[in-house]
């Protein structure tokens, strides 16, 4: 049998990473780490090493997926070693489940975020940087948005729970949201507020993942008009609409 150094795999590439945002316009990594770091506490230098092992994680599964990820893969990127990496981890299911949780508190805070919408330009405004900051976390993680979709049906119950827990925290308050607007502009805000998770959700994988070009501002605009209309009783804005379409052509 040859040996793992006969055959050395090509370099993974570097994927791009996200501008700064300003004030925190998401919430970056946790630092929590994987079982082998939860048992002691880390300090500023153990934690720059967790980051940089999640973040090189994140660049590997966009490149290869999860099932063709490999902890070489991982600590090449990162620039450190299997030692290194089984100090943070104990595998790179744990990596994941790591990663999951991650998304999950990211998710979590931006819907704790969303500011009460009234109907008003003001509302619209608030409504559409909030949608910014959700298509800037969503463009940090679809990788492993995207590895979680794949590894579903063989994944463990911890992972099912974090995934189901997820939804259901960012759920929460968009209906709450949603509840608050009088009179009411839809029949039940639970589905109206899972409806808008739909679809905010599948723009943001289509955007990712080019399925159809879109411009970010054309898409931002449009998806606020849509939920501004429809879930918060705003009147159409015909000037907004027909400035967007010349700025569209």
């Amino acid at each position: 049998m040859p040996s793992r150094a006969s055959a050395a795999p090509p370099p993974v590439p570097q994927r791009a990473q996200p501008e700064p945002q300003p004030h925190d316009a998401f919430p970056r990594l946790s630092a929590v780490g994987g079982a082998p770091a939860r048992e002691r506490t880390l300090r500023a230098q153990g934690r720059e090493t967790l980051r940089r092992l999640l973040e090189a994680a994140i660049v590997v599964f966009d490149e290869r997926g999860y099932h063709a990820a490999r902890v070489d893969d991982i600590v090449r990127v990162a620039n450190t070693s299997h030692g290194t990496f089984y100090l943070y981890f104990s595998s790179k299911e744990d990596l994941f489940t790591a990663l999951l949780a991650d998304v999950n508190r990211g998710m979590q805070v931006l819907s704790e975020s969303l500011p009460p919408i009234d109907s008003t330009t003001a509302g619209y405004r608030k409504l559409r940087q909030w949608l910014a900051r959700f298509y800037e976390l969503y463009d940090h993680y679809h990788p492993v948005i995207r590895a979680y979709m794949a590894t579903e049906p063989t994944m463990g119950v911890d992972r099912a729970s974090i995934g189901a827990g997820a939804l259901s925290g960012f759920l929460r308050p968009i209906v709450e949201r949603v509840e608050a607007v009088d009179p009411p502009t839809v029949p039940d805000a639970e589905t109206a507020g899972l409806a808008m998770v739909a679809m905010i959700e599948r723009l943001g994988f289509y955007a990712v993942n080019q399925v159809r070009p879109l411009d970010r501002d054309v898409m931002l605009d449009t998806v606020a008009t849509i939920l501004h209309q429809g879930l918060f009783g705003a009147a159409p804005d015909r000037r907004r609409a027909v400035a967007g379409r010349r700025r569209r052509g």
